[in-house]
């Protein structure tokens, strides 16, 4: 588990400790601080659960046999992450109400109602959200949207693209949902399917078998891959690539592959994931080699940042997945601040960028004003 996930877990646990032995067991009644107490240790054990949710994610632990264990705890991550901006509102109004009682002492009762209103509503708010968004996360939505390009050859007709990225099967997506996502795809009869990567959290000995649905995948034009930041955080991502061979699926590996249609072509470029390292590290240079100037290029990389390298060698599109939309909003302007676009179709440097909000999940199983989607792209000439 990475050190910086371990430090958090810790301090949870240690802020725990603080909510029980300064809050709960002031409290008045018995009954009160009995409940309060059983609060607490849920709390705890949910984030001990967190933990091996995280352990499974990373390939340290057989996912099979802890799937309700990592559920519960990384679900109750994001009701800690609404407790924690519930928090921070805290401490700025409890700040600007010291501040007000140094003028006008009066004002203690009304600030103590307001400040237990603001905890209550954060706390209801908190797990509501995060309700909503358990249901929200669990089935993708299929989004259509038409692109027109200028430099689309013109008979090459319409080309009906499928993204799928950032399935994130593991620790709480299973193969039945792999299943499903494939099933939802192959519903919308596309020409081209385009795999944008993080289609895991975990090994190939591990949870290999979730991405054998796979294989169902159904399009005239192939099934292609690129990786992602998550293929590579169990270091196993050349494993992987291997798995997609099995099922069906042609790895873009900094290279190209040509589509052909009523005597016009369009050509696929895929590129490793900027966190890649050595032999699967990113390469523009190589993943353009024999592409001509004058071709239609449809790049395929996992974070939309990667557009802007893109955009300097002349693509006419790029498809990317890796921001989720944010996930659990707020987290959406927190991407922003990473990466140059959201979600949807938009543009970087002035190459058209189509950002999909994934299939699944990182972390908590949660998504909270951030739906997951299987894009379906429709390019023509425009």
């Amino acid at each position: 588990m990475p050190s910086g996930i371990t430090v958090v877990l810790i301090v949870l646990l240690a802020a725990l400790a603080v909510v029980q032995r300064r809050v709960v067991a002031r409290w008045e009644t018995r009954a009160a601080r009995r409940a309060g107490t059983v609060a607490v240790l849920v709390a705890a054990v949910l984030t001990l659960c967190s933990a091996v949710g995280l352990l499974a994610g990373g390939g340290a632990l057989a996912p099979d046999g802890v799937r309700w264990i990592s559920a519960a705890g990384l679900t109750w991550l994001a009701v800690v992450f609404y407790l924690l901006l519930t928090s921070i509102v805290l401490l700025v109004v409890w700040l600007a109400a010291r501040i007000v009682r140094l003028i006008r002492p009066s004002t203690a009762d009304g600030a103590r109602r307001l400040l237990r209103g603001i905890a209550l509503t954060g706390i209801v708010g908190g797990v509501a959200a995060t309700g909503y968004g358990l249901v929200e996360a669990a089935s993708p939505r299929v989004t259509h949207t038409p692109v027109r390009l200028a430099s689309m050859p013109e008979g090459f007709g319409t080309l009906r693209v499928a993204l799928i990225t950032d399935i994130h099967a593991g620790p709480v997506r299973t193969r039945s949902f792999v299943q499903r996502v494939v099933d939802e795809t192959n519903a919308q009869n596309p020409d081209v399917v385009l795999l944008g990567g993080d289609l895991i959290d975990g090994t190939v000995e591990r949870i290999g078998e979730d991405l054998a649905p796979l294989k169902d995948l159904r399009a005239p034009l192939g099934v292609l891959a690129v990786t992602g930041n998550h293929e590579y955080y169990a270091d196993d991502a050349a494993n992987w690539v291997r798995r997609w061979r099995e099922v069906g699926v042609r790895p873009l590996l900094n290279e190209s592959a040509r589509l052909e249609r009523g005597g016009a072509a369009v050509t696929v470029v895929g590129v490793n994931d900027r966190r890649g390292k050595a032999p699967l590290a990113p390469d523009y240079v190589a993943a353009l080699a024999g592409v001509a100037a004058e071709d239609f290029v449809l790049a395929v990389a996992h974070e939309p940042l990667q557009a802007r390298e893109f955009a300097a060698r002349g693509a006419d599109l790029q498809v990317s997945g890796h921001t989720h939309g944010g996930q659990i909003w707020p987290f959406r302007f927190f991407v922003r601040m990473q990466q140059p676009v959201l979600a949807g179709l938009e543009s970087v440097d002035g190459l058209p960028i189509y950002t999909s909000r994934g299939a699944g999940a990182w972390g908590p199983p949660v998504r909270v004003a951030a739906p997951p989607e299987i894009a379906v792209l429709e390019l023509s000439r425009g």
